[in-house]
């Protein structure tokens, strides 16, 4: 039997204050939901703590806020702010006068990790901010700890460092382990496939930073766009001989042969100071020089001369603390860095590790990088989700598993154990099912057409780690259907974790697999949803992903809130459109982060803002065995962009958010898009209630990626709009609305998607395909309400329109349907199954009432846990 999901009906202690009301309906005035940098302290006042540890955070000083990440090529634009100046207190007690139990500390850093757990019950705590000698306190802080016994309390930092080998190798392999390590790696496949890159890259001309290609530079028209092409170029020729050398420096720890260590340390002093060239551009590239010569000194440590270990040792010093200095009082407080989370802070906590005790700066890197990680790693909140989406969550990957993995083999302490990385199993397994297309959300998902191999190693290490059965599951159809799939990750920078299944000897576990998952899932704090119909046959699934989040569409994020996606056996049919070609180039800002490519509503034609301010959420949602539900709220998506940071990229990247571009103020009051998951059946039911404090025109919109529509309007009830996934599936939809609608289908892009990035090793550029999309424009009006039938299918079982009975009720997929989507009237809908026990109701400020098996779960707004 599947199991349930319910939705818990509390509410969440949350950076955002509540009206005191009694209403199920919860409207929310708060200019964002999260913030480019920490605006509350973490706890907040008075909230329970129960899974794990407490972790001290508070926001940084205002003169010290950063306004956001700086592009490439733009960081000596950044505000500059002399953190040595930075200096905070913190106290916590039992009691609001902190005498009983007090503890109080100085840090450098605008966050503190406790040594000991607090032990449960009621403490209190204030930070201050040291000026000159004067400390500036906070209120006074509530925090309750709960007495769960399966809290999360990590080692602290002192019981870390006295783990430390003296000796070295210490970080890949730990020197009196690596005689056993190698006779382990004997048998495992992993062993051969580094051998056999190993000896190609000793066969093979080393590359320099000479042979960047510049030649494309005199065609581009600003600097944003001649910084990125640099950054591409200059880490085409960095990333491959990083990995060529890494592949050669574990050779030599797998063997011992002096040929690979000889050959290692050779390219590592010829690549050493590379980053000074003037045609590298980016941290990533400094990044990997860190990386290797970090490597370099741990691995060969006992072969280097004095000289060779000095020159290493200032090389990781002079890039450890341009890393470091760039972090500290920064990162922690960031909504989500994308590099460092990526993959710059692993590489300096690697090189930290590696130098700890011989390096006198490595004292405070281990010392921030440790409890950084504590406190703000390994996710962005709790639910395990991510809000940058499918292709940008495996950039993280080696960080996500390589530094928790690193800690557990030093301490014993597991880890994995953080109750993230089980939520986060759900994420990367319901987001992206075997076989079939990412849920559609973040920059570049159109690249991920499958679970890409580094997805398969996360779950196959989390499985192993963790004890998922579900994970190890899904490993196991895919290396059914090809074995050697890990080995495409094979030196994958971000995300090849062959290394660790060296290390690593536990089995995939056993037990219930796909089969046993529910069919839908739900991630409030990230605002995602996906539900399924067949998690056994890909072939015959259909499914459909949502997103409304508090998150924006800052970062790599969309401006996509209500917007969902249709899938059929794992292809894509109506689907986000456009190209990443660039993060911030204008067919990427205004055809494919912009509203205006996703299957949502534009208002009087505008789009969301970019940024945080451009945000959803999920008020409710149920996912059961027979009916699924999900309400998104996008009421305070629209409006001009305020960002200060996205204002600046947009002149940086010459994109102008103005209203022939898709952005200016609307008189939006409610946009809140039902979805019903209709049993098993491929039905789905959509139910969107607008509202304006004036007359507006509300789009519908809808967009496919592998062929065109169809659309038919011969109905006078109804537009009926078919789209295909070029691979035998189709999604019907039949869109009621309170008036005519203006209907229009194109080929075209807002603005064509130019290629003029990213080419291969060749010089050639490929060229980006159009996709197709359908807008329905309502006539103005202050409120309005679309309700959208959408059947899910196999093309060669064609589907049935909708049966329209003499009492006004809609008959579809075995389901019988009232709505009201006139513009008089309360918002309201009540669907009940004809076959069995199970139906939903809903009217407008009110209870969402589902009953299911002769249970009856009723549904109130609830606000998700957000701290940043």
């Amino acid at each position: 039997m599947k199991r349930n999901l319910f939705i818990a009906l509390f509410f969440f202690a949350a950076s955002v204050p509540l009206q005191a009301q009694q209403s199920p309906f919860i409207r929310l005035t708060e200019t964002s939901l999260m913030h480019e940098s920490r605006a509350t302290p973490s706890p907040l006042d008075k909230e329970v703590v129960n899974d794990r540890f407490v972790s001290f955070q508070w926001p940084l000083p205002l003169e010290a806020r950063p306004e956001g990440a700086p592009m490439d090529g733009f960081e000596h634009l950044v505000k500059k702010v002399d953190k040595s100046k930075l200096a905070y207190k913190i106290r916590y007690a039992q009691d609001a006068d902190f005498k009983k139990g007090l503890v109080q500390a100085d840090t450098r850093w605008p966050f503190f990790n406790p040594e000991k757990p607090l032990t449960p019950g009621i403490w209190y705590w204030q930070y201050g901010y040291v000026d000159n000698g004067q400390t500036t306190w906070s209120k006074v802080l509530q925090v309750t700890v709960g007495d769960s016994k399966q809290k999360f309390c990590p080692p602290s930092l002192k019981a870390l460092l006295a783990k430390v080998p003296k000796t070295h190798p210490r970080v890949w392999v730990e020197k009196e382990n690596w005689h056993s390590f190698i006779g382990q790696s004997m048998n495992k496949p992993e062993r051969q496939w580094y051998l056999e890159r190993a000896d190609k890259v000793l066969a093979t001309p080393m590359k320099s930073v000479k042979d960047i290609n510049t030649s494309q530079v005199k065609n581009l028209t600003n600097q944003m766009q001649i910084n990125s092409y640099l950054t591409r170029e200059s880490r085409r020729i960095i990333d491959a001989e990083e990995s060529n050398t890494e592949a050669v420096i574990r050779a030599y720890i797998l063997t011992k042969e002096k040929k690979y260590a000889d050959a290692a340390v050779k390219r590592v002093f010829t690549m050493m100071d590379w980053d000074k060239d003037k045609n590298v551009k980016g941290d990533f590239n400094a990044s990997a020089l860190l990386s290797l010569c970090s490597m370099a000194y741990d691995t060969f440590y006992d072969q280097l001369s004095d000289a060779q270990r000095k020159q290493l040792l200032n090389a990781i010093k002079e890039k450890g603390t341009d890393m470091y200095k760039h972090f500290n009082n920064y990162l922690e407080n960031h909504i989500a860095e994308n590099h460092i989370w990526q993959m710059t802070l692993r590489i300096l906590t690697m090189a930290a590790f590696s130098v700890y005790g011989e390096l006198p700066e490595a004292d405070i890197w281990t010392d921030y990088c440790y409890n950084v990680w504590l406190a703000r790693f390994p996710g962005l909140n709790k639910d395990g989700g991510w809000h940058n989406g499918d292709s940008y969550f495996t950039v993280n990957t080696r960080t996500l598993i390589e530094v928790p993995y690193f800690y557990s083999r030093l301490t014993g302490f597991d880890y994995f154990s953080d109750p993230w990385y089980e939520n986060n199993v759900m994420y990367t397994i319901f987001q992206q099912p075997p076989f079939s297309k990412s849920g559609g959300n973040g920059s570049s998902h159109q690249n991920v057409a499958r679970p890409n191999s580094i997805r398969i190693g996360y779950l196959d290490a989390l499985a192993k780690l963790t004890g998922n059965t579900y994970a190890a599951d899904f490993v196991r159809r895919t290396l059914v259907k090809e074995p050697d799939y890990m080995k495409k990750a094979l030196l994958n920078k971000p995300g090849d974790l062959a290394w660790f299944r060296l290390q690593c000897n536990k089995p995939l576990p056993e037990g219930p697999g796909l089969t046993a998952l529910p069919w839908g899932y739900v991630f409030p704090e990230t605002g995602l949803a996906s539900f399924q119909t067949n998690w056994d046959r890909v072939g015959s699934n259909a499914m459909w992903s949502f997103r409304s989040s508090p998150y924006g569409s800052t970062s790599h994020a969309l401006a996509n809130q209500n917007a969902f996606n249709t899938f059929y056996g794992g292809k894509p049919i109506f689907y986000s459109s456009g190209h990443h070609i660039e993060f911030t180039d204008a067919h990427s800002m205004l055809c494919h982060r912009a509203t205006r490519g996703h299957n949502t509503i534009l208002i009087n034609g505008m789009g969301q803002r970019i940024g945080v301010e451009g945000y959803g959420w999920i008020p409710r949602y149920y996912a059961g065995e027979k009916i699924g539900y999900v309400l998104g709220d996008a009421s305070n998506a629209y409006g001009k962009v305020t960002s200060p940071l996205w204002l600046k990229r947009g002149e940086q990247s010459e994109v102008a958010y103005t209203p022939e571009n898709g952005w200016d103020d609307v008189p939006l009051k409610t946009f809140r898009r039902h979805i019903v998951h209709l049993g098993n059946t491929g039905y789905i039911f959509i139910y969107d209630e607008l509202e304006s404090s004036e007359p507006a025109d509300y789009t519908f919109m809808l967009h496919t990626v592998a062929e065109p529509m169809t659309v038919d309007q011969n109905n006078s009830k109804y537009v009926h709009v078919q789209g295909l996934s070029g691979r035998g599936g189709a999604s019907d939809a039949y869109i009621f609305s309170s008036g005519a609608l203006q209907t229009d289908t194109t080929s075209r892009f807002f603005v064509p998607a130019h290629n003029w990035l990213r080419a291969d090793d060749k010089g050639n550029f490929k060229k980006y395909p159009n996709h197709w999309h359908f807008m329905a424009k309502s006539e103005k009006s202050k409120v309005y309400r679309f309700a959208t039938i959408i059947n899910t299918h196999a093309l060669k079982h064609p589907a049935k329109a909708p049966e329209i009975l003499s009492d006004g009720r809609i008959k579809a997929g075995g389901w019988l349907i009232s709505v009201n989507v006139k513009t008089e009237g309360n918002a309201q809908f009540f669907i009940r199954s004809t076959k069995e026990s199970v139906s939903i109701s809903y009217k407008a400020g009110q209870e969402t009432v589902v009953n299911e098996n002769g249970y009856e779960t009723r549904m109130s707004d609830v606000l998700p846990e957000l701290e940043i």
